[in-house]
């Protein structure tokens, strides 16, 4: 028995390395371009030895979706879910995607990159994944909306997710590339936090929540 569990137990944790590797991998080089041979040399085994855990590439493409948005949906649907003002929970909601980019940067890459596929395959897996949080995102617009605690800019919660979302992508992925080095770690907790800062004020603009910095603005 202590041998059966000592062999799973191992099979988890090869699971868990392949997964970060590809991760690494499809986020650095995209889906067409990484090879399993590569991602098996990251981890240190076979090609053979990947497709044990997964069969093809293909699955192991969508296993590294799932795993990383939907560590981000749980993140984000807890907030959501919880007691308290509309308000509060997309604010919390917010902070969690930040949060969660912040520390997952290979999904920030990974969603950014992808997102300019021109394969349907590809494109599809990424609307499936897309597909819940959208579907959370816009059950929240219509009770902002009813309830009057949104007046938002644009009532497309498509315009809203493109620009909250967008600016976290960009920060985390795409910065360090347009401007080289930089002066300060992007990902460190005081630059996250002040990036943060920036896009619960701009939630608050586009939503029409009065919130501490939009007070603080009106009285200004």
């Amino acid at each position: 028995m202590a041998t059966a569990q000592k062999r799973e137990g191992k099979a988890v944790r090869t699971r868990r390395h392949i997964l970060d590797a590809a991760s690494l991998r499809f986020a650095e080089c995209g889906y067409k371009e990484t090879r399993l041979d590569d991602v098996g040399h990251d981890v240190g085994i076979s090609r053979s030895a990947v497709l044990y855990h997964f069969k093809d590439k293909q699955v192991l493409y969508r296993a590294v979706l799932d795993d990383a948005f939907g560590g981000l949906l749980v993140a984000m649907r807890s907030p959501l879910m919880r007691a308290g003002t509309l308000a509060d929970r997309i604010e919390a909601a917010v902070k969690a995607f930040v949060d969660y980019m912040g520390t997952h940067p290979a999904a920030a890459r990974l969603a950014l990159r992808e997102s300019l596929s021109s394969d349907p395959k590809i494109r599809e897996e990424i609307q499936i994944q897309a597909w819940p949080f959208l579907s959370l995102l816009e059950m929240n617009f219509e009770e902002g909306e009813l309830s009057g605690a949104f007046r938002p800019l644009c009532a497309d919660p498509l315009h809203f997710v493109s620009t909250v979302a967008g600016s976290t992508l960009f920060y985390v992925a795409a910065l360090p590339t347009f401007v080289g080095e930089l002066p300060y770690d992007l990902l460190c907790e005081a630059q996250l936090e002040a990036h943060k800062r920036d896009v619960l004020d701009i939630t608050r603009r586009l939503l029409g929540i009065r919130g501490p910095r939009a007070v603080a603005d009106n009285h200004g």
